[in-house]
């Protein structure tokens, strides 16, 4: 547990620079913050950390939806249309990963998530099929590269999905409960697949689970036009009516995608103080559209963003991606801006997640990043600098409650997880 002053002569802090900004961290976690040489009074038995004016220190990045085992996909698989890229990509190759295999890959995508800056990551895992093995390694990997996880656990019984993916209700529920009285660090969650790959019967039980145990619940709803015209014809609803009319629409409820939802479903979540998560970068990947960011942020939805297929984990990149696809969308270059990307990606994304993480203030554990600022342009204020021209090479460490968990390169676990990689993908890849 990390007790230290940290002193910035320059910090972003809720969007806005401060300048010579420092905050104590006690059991790694930050317990005041403020001007230097007030806070460097009540601090005076702990060790100091300084970083200069030529270092920006920003709120560790909040990766709100991941799935690790992805990376495995890019490159070879970037140009299929969806329902091949599911079922001829990720449905070949996921299955067959062991237990192992696991572990490395998620090591690697871990670790290029540490070297740009994300410090938290929500890991939608759903290879639960044969237990609770798989979950276990990813777990491993979590620790061992220092990464926050929420680690959202997934429940599928449609008849479609393979088979190690399939659970019953009953032994979702038992193996999910077991994963959280096991690893209480790793914000075990339940996540029913979707409306199509989890039966209505399922999605009402995780939600009631949920309720029961006080955790998020996440969802994948409204990625593409299909779904909602499958739940209109087959139900009579749109999906999130749908899902709300399951019990499966409140507080504890975290919407991937929603983008092909209608307005009254917009003030639906609204109402229901749901949130959403917005992945950008994937989206355009996998040409499923824009989701409404603006309309949505307009009526109160707690949001953030997500690096989903991992193609390429930036939040930098997901960031800048979500302010230019809506100045598109509302043909308005002042639709989204920078600060509020950078919320989006930090603090707003930390809450949609229940995660107390996301900016430099008391309350939040003491995940952090320290940026290149020699690049930045004198006359450019810093989040813009961030939000429109930052590269992931820009991140020279990150912190999580204090400690250091990037050094600026890669570690040898991360070397050693790249090259195990490369021999597993040579096994599973067609």
């Amino acid at each position: 547990m990390i007790d230290e002053l940290v002193r910035a002569a320059r910090a972003l802090v809720g969007g806005e620079e401060r300048r010579d900004y420092a905050f104590v961290v006690r059991h790694g976690t930050i317990v005041d913050a403020g001007d230097f040489a007030v806070v460097q009074e009540r601090a005076r038995d702990l060790p100091a950390r300084a970083f200069p004016a030529d270092r920006l220190i920003v709120p560790g990045f909040v990766n709100g939806h991941s799935h690790a085992y992805q990376i495995l996909l890019r490159g070879w698989a970037d140009d299929l249309p969806f329902a091949r890229w599911r079922s001829e990509a990720l449905y070949e190759v996921v299955p067959q990963l062991t237990p192992d295999d696991i572990y490395w890959i998620f090591v690697m995508a871990f670790s290029e998530m540490l070297a740009a800056g994300i410090t938290t990551v929500a890991e939608f895992f759903y290879l639960n099929g044969a237990g609770n093995a798989h979950a276990e390694a990813a777990l491993r990997a979590a620790a061992d590269t220092g990464i926050r996880i929420v680690f959202a656990r997934t429940w599928m019984d449609a008849a479609y999905a393979p088979a190690q993916f399939r659970e019953t209700i009953d032994v979702a529920r038992e193996r999910t409960l077991e994963l959280r009285e096991r690893f209480p660090w790793a914000n075990v969650c339940v996540a029913p697949h979707s409306l199509h790959a989890a039966s209505h019967e399922m999605i009402r039980a995780a939600a009631a689970f949920a309720r029961e145990q006080q955790c998020m619940m996440h969802v994948h709803v409204a990625e593409a036009p299909y779904e909602g015209e499958e739940t209109l014809a087959k139900h009579g609803a749109t999906p999130i009516a749908l899902l709300d009319r399951l019990d499966a629409l409140d507080e504890r409820t975290v919407a991937i995608h929603a983008i092909y939802i209608t307005e009254e479903e917009k003030r639906l979540l609204a109402q229901r103080d749901a949130r959403v998560i917005h992945n950008p970068m994937t989206n355009q990947y996998l040409g499923d559209g824009i989701c409404d960011v603006v309309g949505l942020q307009a009526l109160g939805v707690t949001m953030g963003l997500g690096t989903d297929a991992d193609v390429k984990p930036s939040l930098i990149d997901e960031m800048r991606a979500a302010t230019l696809l809506q100045k598109i969308r509302r043909v308005d270059g002042s639709a989204l801006g920078a600060r509020a990307a950078f919320d989006l990606g930090t603090a707003q994304g930390a809450r949609a997640l229940g995660v107390a993480t996301g900016d430099l203030t008391p309350g939040n554990f003491a995940d952090y990043v320290v940026l290149d600022a020699t690049r930045v342009d004198p006359w450019s204020p810093d989040v813009q600098a961030l939000v429109y021209r930052a590269e992931d090479r820009s991140v020279q460490a990150a912190f999580v409650g204090g400690a250091r968990v990037f050094t600026g390169e890669r570690s040898p676990l991360a070397h050693h997880a790249a090259h195990t990689v490369k021999e597993i993908a040579k096994r599973v890849i067609p």
